[in-house]
């Protein structure tokens, strides 16, 4: 039986961000494309949970899970708007070290609950789809590095392209990375012989 309900955690794209990002989408015949609604724009981490009926308690365990706290946020850089099979989508450039990097702590904390992501056969493959059906244009270059704030718990109502936020946890901020003009107050660094 296939399900009525998936959730899934990932990050919103904000309001005016996705407003740009939908700008941005390359023209597509809107007879065979339906673009997403941009307040839907999102990068899912991983698919946690498909259900008949919605879940009763999925929400208390994730949010158990990661109460010890989340990793800090970090810049998933973007780089070109493509034409998929069944679709478009905004995809990485670049490594993708640090989400990956974020995607495991998070599953080592769901791990301690016994939640397990799902559809993970491809690998990380970080991307935001802006729109389904048949898409056809060249690759748009879009270069953004975007540094998420939040991440989210989504029941997506399969099949009625209708998603319920269920709960957001904010994101530590980034570590802050050294500057060229502290190195001389640095000590040096030893290599070994």
């Amino acid at each position: 039986m296939a399900p009525n309900f998936r959730y899934f955690l990932g990050y919103q794209v904000a309001a005016d961000r996705a407003g740009w990002l939908a700008r941005h989408l390359p023209p597509v015949s809107r007879d065979l494309f339906v673009g997403l609604s941009p307040h839907r724009y999102h990068l899912t981490l991983c698919t946690i949970a498909e259900t008949a009926l919605p879940h009763p308690f999925l929400r208390q365990q994730v949010e158990r899970a990661l109460a010890a706290g989340l990793p800090a946020a970090a810049a998933i850089p973007f780089g070109r708007i493509v034409a998929r099979e069944a679709g478009a989508e905004l995809v990485t450039a670049g490594g993708i070290g640090a989400i990956r990097a974020q995607y495991e702590a998070v599953i080592a904390r769901l791990a301690r609950e016994g939640i397990a992501p799902l559809h993970r056969k491809s690998g990380l493959r970080p991307h935001i789809t802006l729109g389904y059906g048949k898409a056809e244009f060249d690759p748009a270059p879009l270069a953004w590095a975007w540094t998420p704030h939040e991440l989210v718990l989504i029941e997506s109502h399969v099949g009625h392209r209708r998603h319920r936020r269920l709960q957001g946890w904010t994101l530590p901020p980034p570590a802050q990375g050294l500057f060229d003009f502290m190195a001389d107050e640095l000590p040096p660094i030893r290599r070994a012989a």
